[in-house]
């Protein structure tokens, strides 16, 4: 397979996801325009790691044997494939490659 893939992720989109997914009104929604990416990705949220796993085809492309209902674990798989990441305030781009095989983390972690 081993295929290279971007991701382009802007501020306004995943701002639209907030909004969404935390279901955001009034000064709620004021509160999450000021998000910054680089504080977003150096503090591991949550919520970014569950919207870069949605946009991207990592998680589709992954063979049945790796598939298991803990983020985490998908999480742990898609960094082994990130080949490149610029974290800018408006905007992130993630290039990462599909592959075949992926290292499986110890067991007592995830299995």
């Amino acid at each position: 397979m081993s295929e290279e893939k971007e991701l382009v992720i802007t501020k306004d989109d995943y701002i639209e996801f907030l909004s969404v997914r935390l279901r955001l009104q009034g000064s709620c929604q004021r509160e999450i325009e000021n998000v910054s990416f680089p504080f977003l990705f150096a503090s591991g949220s949550e919520l970014l790691r569950t919207y870069i796993l949605g946009a991207s085809e990592f998680t589709s492309s992954l063979p049945d044997r790796y598939k298991l209902p803990d983020r985490g674990f998908i999480w742990y798989l898609f960094s082994q494939a990130v080949k490149e990441i610029h974290v800018m305030p408006e905007e992130m781009r993630i290039k990462y490659e599909l592959r075949e095989e992926y290292h499986k983390p110890f067991k007592q972690f995830y299995l």
